[in-house]
């Protein structure tokens, strides 16, 4: 199984607090044959020092900085530059439990798509502190391609749209790169792109991969023209979904619903004007909201509420 060797790509912007957890639970994997692309993307910390002390340290690793652009920019730099036949991605603030790529290459084996789950946790909780459950005796199961796709436009099911919990294969990847005109939802947009051109997908339901839930990420409760650009993703893969399938294309749209209710809630909190954007937004919740309804039950805990939100919204004008 350890023949193929699998590129680890890690954007880096002012993570100089995580980044060197990070890198150590990259390198201590039990799947050795690993290279990792470390790009730092404009960092204004010590992030760039920190990343040339570990090539120095471990030669499977390679540094490259850039102006900063975007983690897209920063993710596209790294699969131009991977030299694995298969990769995977990694956020600086997350960390790998030690069997994660092992258990990545085991879901793909068999699947043109491998899928693992993950862990959320704190930022002062230590991946080291976590029990390692080992793999020997686990299976990976198939998943049908509805149920995929279903379950990345109902994050967490599958771990969602996410690309740091899955592994690609350079033969399917081919030209598409992320949408480095799109900030925020962007791994979801490139991860749906590759998925269609995707046969097979296997899931491990295997806790390896440590999200660690950082109040200072791009998720943050903020509002950017940045992260407005993923009203234009999102609605680029419901274009996308309804040349190839209607159902696909209602699973999109219910998760354009709810990019939009909280693109729509975040202007309201941050005071954010933008009149143009606001109307846009509002259109979009009326077109999709049967969608929504019709595909809610695929969504986890508050997200089946978002029919609510949206109508506590239009009563009081927001």
């Amino acid at each position: 199984m350890e023949n193929k060797l699998v590129s680890v790509i890690l954007p880096v912007y002012n993570a100089e607090k995580y980044l060197d957890q990070c890198v150590e639970s990259i390198l201590n994997q039990t799947y050795k044959n690993i290279e990792l692309l470390l790009i730092n993307d404009g960092s204004k910390d010590k992030s760039l020092e920190i990343c040339k002390k570990w090539e120095k340290i471990d030669k499977r690793i390679k540094v490259f900085d850039k102006p900063n652009g975007g983690c897209s920019t920063a993710r596209n730099m790294g699969i131009d530059n991977a030299s694995g036949e298969l990769f995977t991605f990694i956020d600086p603030d997350d960390c790998m439990l030690v069997n994660h790529i092992e258990s990545l290459v085991r879901a793909s084996e068999n699947f043109d798509m491998g899928i693992v789950n993950f862990l959320r946790t704190k930022p002062q909780n230590s991946y080291k502190q976590l029990t390692i459950k080992q793999i020997e005796k686990e299976k990976v199961r198939e998943v049908k391609k509805m149920d995929y796709f279903k379950g990345i436009f109902a994050f967490p099911t599958f771990g969602g749209g996410v690309c740091w919990n899955k592994l690609f294969k350079k033969s399917i990847l081919k030209d598409l790169r992320f949408d480095e005109n799109c900030y925020y939802f962007d791994d979801l947009n490139f991860v749906f792109k590759y998925s269609l051109n995707c046969k097979s997908f296997g899931f491990l339901d295997l806790k390896t991969y440590m999200y660690v839930v950082n109040p200072n990420s791009n998720s943050a409760k903020n509002i950017s023209a940045r992260k407005i650009t993923c009203l234009k993703g999102m609605q680029d893969v419901v274009d996308i979904a309804e040349n190839n399938s209607k159902d696909i294309a209602s699973c999109a749209k219910a998760w354009q619903f709810l990019v939009n209710i909280e693109i729509l809630w975040l202007m309201h909190i941050n005071k954010y004007k933008d009149e143009k954007i606001r109307e846009q937004v509002l259109s979009t919740l009326k077109e999709t909201y049967k969608d929504f309804k019709k595909n809610k039950r695929n969504f986890h805990s508050f997200r089946k509420h978002g029919g609510l939100a949206y109508k506590l919204m239009k009563l009081f004008n927001y």
